[in-house]
């Protein structure tokens, strides 16, 4: 993408940043200048969320928020939390030097629009905010369309028999009118096909043509006869329109506005038509001097000499500014740079150590087994010479009870022989 002042922004949109490195802000802020039609600065998420609800109170449009994550007072997710409370679908973007999982985890929860890790490729958010800002702009667009015939079809309510259907043709919505003339209760219209009033004289075509219509996106009118419950007929002039999704691009239901063919009702509705006729025709008048204004303030601007001075000028901001971003680049290659051969050394050394201890380990596994199998040959060794102990013991007992028998009957034959002397 090539960066103009004249490319896809424009200076359309009207944007919040914020930022509280000072350095940062000034550079980017400058440059943002260049390619929307307001920036409004904030330091820190509390005086954004502040600057948003000014704006607006001031019915000042705000088509996008870039902002830092890490700030003083609010940081950038807080800020975020609280914007989507009140806007859910404006594009929010982070520009952060970090990445780390819990922010992006969280914001990604609050439909945060993108993430762009700092230093940030100016190009390649300008084009996203523009595609992103285009498209805000459009849904926008759709949604205060779809408004304002909510509001046309509130406002012709009383006047007009006025029903809805799904895409199958069943009923989900009708007036006070149109059940007063089709003599059948809401309960009764309600989830029934719109042929529940449809007279049986009424050609086919002329249904036929009218759902080939609708179901093309196109509006039909034409003129039907109906029948109420009590048999009474009724003819009316008929203008069904499709209704489409937020998008644009799918049908979701369809609107029926009708007005009886009666003398008084046909005065009444020419009466109506002429109002609304004078309506279009203001605003068209209205667009016309906009668009004459515009073409004139462009004349105006050809028509004056350019002043070269000015235009080298902005050249030589711009490649100041450009000078500083490189620098600010070349600043982080090089944070990174020393980063990188740190972990680096780091890992070596880790390495090393861990080398180291794989050796000693296994030198100390070596030794244990070995004392392991000096310990078992001695408990085989003590255990062999326990038997040995006991087996001594056992013929030592075994003497001293002869020694005692044989001194028992030493006594004896001495206390014999006494006896005889």
């Amino acid at each position: 993408m090539e960066i103009s002042k004249n490319g896809p922004l424009s200076k359309k949109f009207n944007i919040i940043y914020v930022e509280d490195d000072e350095q940062i802000r000034k550079n980017f802020e400058d440059i943002f200048k260049e390619f929307f039609k307001n920036v409004y600065i904030a330091t820190d998420g509390a005086k954004a969320l502040e600057k948003y609800n000014d704006l607006q109170k001031e019915n000042i449009r705000v088509d996008a928020i870039i902002s830092d994550i890490n700030m003083p007072n609010m940081n950038g997710v807080s800020l975020l939390k609280e914007i989507r409370k009140l806007n859910e679908d404006i594009p929010f973007y982070f520009t952060t030097a970090y990445s780390d999982e819990t922010y992006l985890m969280e914001s990604i929860k609050l439909n945060v629009t993108s993430y762009f890790i700092k230093p940030v490729e100016i190009e390649s958010l300008l084009e996203k905010v523009s595609k992103d800002c285009q498209k805000y702009n459009q849904n926008q667009i759709i949604q205060n369309q779809k408004n304002e015939l909510e509001r046309y079809l509130h406002a012709i309510d009383n006047v007009a028999i006025v029903s809805k259907t799904d895409l199958k043709g069943n009923i989900t919505f009708a007036n006070d009118f149109f059940c007063e003339l089709a003599k059948y209760s809401r309960d009764e219209l309600l989830g029934q096909p719109h042929n529940i009033i449809r007279h049986p004289d009424s050609p086919k075509e002329v249904f036929k043509n009218l759902w080939e219509t609708i179901q093309k996106g196109k509006t039909w009118n034409g003129k039907i006869k109906n029948l109420a419950k009590d048999g009474s007929v009724y003819y009316v002039n008929s203008t069904v329109i499709p209704i489409f999704d937020d998008l644009g691009e799918e049908i979701i239901e369809y609107v029926g506005i009708r007005f009886l063919t009666t003398e008084e009702e046909i005065t009444k509705r020419e009466f109506r038509k002429k109002v609304i006729d004078n309506i279009q025709q203001s605003k068209r008048k209205e667009l016309e001097y906009i668009n004459k204004i515009k073409r004139l303030e462009q004349e105006v601007k050809k028509n004056q000499k350019p002043d070269l001075s000015v235009y080298l000028e902005q050249m030589d901001n711009l490649k100041r500014k450009n000078g500083q971003l490189k620098s600010q680049v070349n600043q982080y290659d090089k944070q990174i740079l020393e980063y990188r051969l740190k972990n680096e050394s780091l890992i070596d050394s880790a390495n090393k150590k861990v080398s180291e201890s794989v050796v000693i380990l296994k030198k100390i596994k070596t030794e244990n087994d070995k004392l392991l199998k000096d310990f078992k040959e001695l408990e085989d060794e003590v255990a062999l010479k326990k038997d040995v102990i006991l087996d001594l013991q056992t013929r030592l007992e075994e003497r001293n009870k002869r020694i005692e028998d044989l001194l028992d009957v030493i006594k004896l034959r001495d206390k014999e022989l006494k006896e005889k002397r």
